[in-house]
């Protein structure tokens, strides 16, 4: 439990003393269903402790946007969503999942066992909403490119930093990514072939490799 960022700097004893005070739920889930969907209350904080998901919004006339990809550590919940007409906000499991749910109350409202570490906790869901902020700063960056090309070379330079490497493996379906990036799917798997053919990367499955970019 300790190595879930949101609970770093807290003793195992303060944690339990804690854990105990929450009463958080701990759920699995199978690859494709659904793990939560937003409501207009600020019911919880999760963590996912395993397995992969994402975050995606619909529109009342069915338009699908994916938001957000999620790993081991991430957090989400609906004090994340931006309270907007008619859009709907849901999580779902991208494999098999374990999730925490923390009642959001427990972690704003008062403790009432006066928990020594509940100001670090606080501290360090700030600094997780604040890489989490970052991280859409970051997508924002890459769907403000002017062509579909551009959007796909940075959002491969954003990937290969993360592994250190030219070479990386996409974590997402090409339908998800196209989705990320506010693409067409057809279009972008068009572009990636033409990409290919003119040598700036290498493409097997999933599999990529920068070469020219």
């Amino acid at each position: 439990m300790n190595e879930i960022q949101l609970f770093e700097g807290i003793s195992r004893e303060s944690l339990e003393a804690m854990l105990s005070c929450f009463k958080p739920e701990k759920r699995s889930f199978k690859k494709g269903e659904t793990i939560l969907v937003y409501s207009s209350s600020l019911k919880y904080l999760c963590v996912l402790t395993s397995g992969r998901a994402h975050l995606y919004c619909m529109d009342s006339e069915g338009e699908y946007a994916l938001l957000e990809q999620y790993g081991p550590n991430d957090i989400f919940g609906e004090v994340f969503a931006m309270p907007y007409g008619d859009l709907g906000y849901a999580v779902e499991a991208d494999s098999e999942c374990q999730v925490m749910f923390i009642p959001f109350d427990c972690i704003y409202g008062r403790c009432p066992r006066a928990c020594q570490h509940h100001s670090q906790l606080t501290r360090n869901l700030f600094e997780l909403s604040a890489r989490k902020a970052q991280s859409l700063s970051v997508r924002i960056n890459m769907i403000s490119k002017r062509s579909l090309r551009r959007k796909l070379s940075a959002y491969f330079e954003y990937l290969s930093n993360l592994a250190g490497s030219r070479s990386f493996q996409l974590d997402q379906s090409f339908s998800q990514l196209a989705s990320y990036l506010c693409a067409d799917r057809t279009s972008m798997m068009r572009e990636l072939r033409n990409m290919c053919d003119e040598g700036l990367i290498r493409r097997q499955g999933r599999d990529i490799t920068l070469l020219k970019i």
